[in-house]
């Protein structure tokens, strides 16, 4: 498909999806917290230039004005709910309420997958996170989402190793997989953000399969752009997209971004997230302390608290977690003493704890306590190639333009392989709470590749963590090493 025919072709989507996001249900007031309603809609908005904002309410930074010559057509992403009130008038609002209780339903639905996903999950980490001196971190659930959209562009054993990969057994259990996924992890609200957006970056003078390109606008929310490979201003409008979509948190790492020359098309997949702790760290009992890292001791930030938590105990490792507002919970793992933070990366129980039931099913790995605790405030970031990682996961075809069957992209006769596939996350935490984004950017190419227990636990030395959505994704995970 060139790009005179993208918007006929984005033009037949079908208007229920607009009429969907416009939609509105309010709720009664009640006493308790309060949430909001999370309508997905996969309508795509057509233009020549690109006028309206990805998203309802920026995550952060300007709304990107892309150069001439770049064709963009915006995915329309749920509403942002709460807009211009405050924290407090949110929580507070009948809209807060509403918008909970639609969400967690969509929760309810979604909550099976985060068993389903383990697999993958773990073998993510152990690949992605172990190192002998550098702090490592990634999202698992945007990794997910970026490989299920290459799956759509496959056919054959390159699609069958992909599944494979990803735990699903056809490419509708996928899509449904995928919906779910997005409309119980999708929010914007003055309390809680966690924004995910996809693109299609295509080159103008290749003729698209009309259908597959529909598939992923319509099932995986994906803007689409068109535009010269190799140009200044596609690599440009790359790179704004994605500083948009990641509150410009990744623009270290997103300075080399470019779409080469030799480029068929390239998938992004985004995520942007900031919530609250429910019980702030008060900032009058931050120290300077001692971490002892990797690297040599330094001196840190710590912060520190008591709360009324489940500790769990295992033979690798001790372990809580902080609720945040609106949202999941961040895990924290400290290794027990003469065991190596990297064992964690690959031990079934670090993602066993996240669900609830672990607790009573392990009274003697998990119980009430009072946690005396002692965190650091930290910023880790890491942008990982992970090429070797899907090959020791079983994806081996794409990478090989003799066997990979890219047949649902394109019927020219073309030689495509998989040449990149690089990760980049970042995750900050400090006495108000944590924010993190991450980016999956995939290139294909021509041509050739209660409570007596009272626990004290210190992270003052290597230590893990794992940020937990409310439905059960790894949204982040990460080892810390040092700490500057």
């Amino acid at each position: 498909m060139k790009k005179e025919e993208l918007f006929e072709v984005l033009g037949d989507i079908d208007d229920k999806y607009i009429n969907e996001a416009r939609k509105s249900n309010p709720g009664k007031k009640k006493t308790i917290l309060r949430w909001t309603s999370l309508v997905a809609c996969a309508a795509i908005l057509i233009s020549a230039v690109f006028v309206t904002p990805l998203l309802t309410k920026k995550p952060a930074g300007t709304q990107p004005d892309y150069p001439k010559g770049v064709v963009a057509m915006a995915a329309v992403y749920p509403k942002a709910v709460g807009v211009g009130m405050t924290a407090e008038e949110f929580l507070e609002s009948d809209e807060s309420y509403t918008w909970w209780t639609e969400l967690r339903d969509r929760i309810n639905k979604a909550y099976g997958l985060s068993y389903d996903m383990e697999d993958y999950n773990l073998e993510l980490m152990s690949n992605v996170l172990v190192s002998d001196k550098e702090n490592t971190v990634c999202s698992p659930l945007n990794t997910y989402i970026a490989f299920s959209m290459l799956a759509e562009i496959t056919e054959g054993n390159s699609r069958k190793q992909i599944l494979d990969m990803l735990g699903c057994n056809d490419i509708q259990e996928l899509r449904k997989t995928n919906k779910l996924l997005w409309e119980s992890n999708y929010a914007d609200t003055p309390v809680f953000k966690s924004v995910l957006a996809n693109s299609l970056w295509m080159n103008e003078d290749i003729e698209y399969n009309k259908d597959t390109i529909k598939t992923l606008t319509d099932n995986y929310y994906a803007s689409a752009f068109s535009g010269r490979p190799g140009s200044k201003e596609y690599s440009e409008a790359l790179r704004m997209w994605t500083n948009y979509n990641t509150g410009d948190l990744l623009k270290d790492y997103t300075e080399g971004m470019e779409i080469k020359e030799d480029t068929v098309m390239e998938l992004v997949s985004t995520i942007y997230f900031k919530a609250a702790w429910s019980n702030f760290f008060s900032k009058s009992l931050t120290q300077k302390e001692t971490f002892h890292g990797v690297n040599g001791d330094t001196t840190v930030d710590m912060m520190h608290s008591s709360e009324l938590t489940t500790y769990y105990s295992t033979d690798l490792f001790e372990a809580f977690a902080l609720d945040m507002t609106d949202s999941g919970s961040m895990y924290f793992y400290l290794p027990k003493e003469g065991v190596d933070v990297n064992e964690l990366a690959s031990d079934e129980e670090v993602l066993k704890v996240l669900h609830h039931e672990y607790a009573s099913n392990n009274p003697d790995k998990a119980t009430d306590a009072f946690v005396n605790m002692s965190v650091p405030k930290f910023n880790v970031s890491a942008q990982t190639e992970l090429i070797d990682t899907l090959t020791k996961m079983g994806v081996i075809d794409v990478f090989d333009d003799s066997v990979a069957d890219f047949s649902p992209l394109t019927k020219e006769d073309r030689d495509l392989f998989l040449s990149k596939v690089d990760h980049t996350a970042v995750l900050e935490i400090d006495e108000d709470g944590v924010t993190g984004a991450a980016f999956t950017e995939i290139a294909i190419t021509e041509g050739a590749y209660i409570v007596d227990l009272s626990v004290d636990i210190v992270l003052d030395r290597p230590f893990m963590f794992i940020v937990k959505a409310e439905d059960g994704s790894v949204l982040f995970s990460g080892i810390v090493r040092n700490i500057e």
